[in-house]
């Protein structure tokens, strides 16, 4: 019997332009899963107000998981805000360690220091789509001034405060310990006990902190990007596109989709 699917997705630099956040290219493909009645879940760093407005240009009708797994959002939350599902910690509280991190010497920047022109410099976002980015509940995203050890023990120590510090395509964001890849698992054990059927899950990123969402689906895709791909732990079911953002989306999802019609793809767990 054929699964249901659930297609996870990363935004930038993976549905989006990682230049100008553009997904004409993924519209192809977008459709097809549309007719099929296949969830396309946002599994992303961004904001809740970035993604709610992405889902209404986009024409998404789905659930939302934002800023690394902190946070799952109903596909109607534009309306009301409201969480299915809350895995991360409070800004407030991650702003509160980074002012101790900065008193142990440790030298960066982010979101919270940075005026809404400087915003749009680092993100090249437009001046409505930075203030949307700006709205952030659970992470801080970073530019980190030093080098690779320092870098290191910054995370180190993030870590042994109760945070995490993930690197994505531009910025390390700390957050809460949570990843994309819990979330995805909560929101696939919510599908499944609502379609009472057994889900195979797909998902698609080009980032490290993408790894943990890419180990916990059952079919896992590298969107190319400018260096190499992070290792995964796993070898079966991992796909790699050939061409970067919507273009290798669009592709490997066109793939996928004839895989799984065909019943070569399976449940690993």
């Amino acid at each position: 019997m054929t699964k249901h699917l659930l297609v996870f997705t990363d935004m930038d630099g993976t549905l989006l332009d990682h230049d100008d956040y553009s997904w004409d290219a993924a519209k192809p493909a977008l459709a097809e899963l549309q007719k099929a009645e296949v969830p396309v879940i946002c599994n992303t760093s961004k904001t809740f107000h970035e993604v709610a407005g992405l889902h209404r240009q986009m024409n998404i009708k789905a659930p939302f998981i934002v800023e690394n797994g902190s946070a799952i959002y109903p596909a109607e939350a534009h309306k009301s805000e409201e969480t299915l599902h809350i895995n991360g910690a409070k800004r407030a509280d991650i702003l509160r360690h980074l002012a101790k991190m900065r008193e142990k010497g440790f030298e960066f920047s982010g979101f919270n220091d940075w005026t809404q022109a400087q915003i749009i410099e680092h993100t090249g976002l437009n001046e409505a789509d930075a203030a949307k980015s700006g709205q952030r509940d659970f992470s801080e995203p970073l530019l980190f001034n030093g080098n690779t050890e320092q870098k290191e023990e910054f995370i180190r120590l993030t870590e042994s405060a109760g945070y995490l510090a993930l690197q994505g395509g531009r910025f390390l964001s700390v957050q809460g310990q949570c990843d994309k890849g819990v979330a995805l698992k909560w929101l696939a054990q919510k599908y499944a006990q609502q379609w009472q059927a057994e889900v195979l899950t797909i998902a698609l990123g080009d980032s490290e902190n993408d790894v943990a969402m890419l180990e916990a689906a059952d079919v896992a895709v590298w969107i190319k990007r400018d260096k190499a791909a992070p290792q995964l732990s796993r070898t079966e079911q991992v796909f790699f596109a050939t061409e970067k953002g919507p273009v290798g989306w669009n592709q490997i999802m066109a793939h996928l989709l004839q895989l799984h019609q065909s019943g070569k793809l399976k449940t690993l767990r």
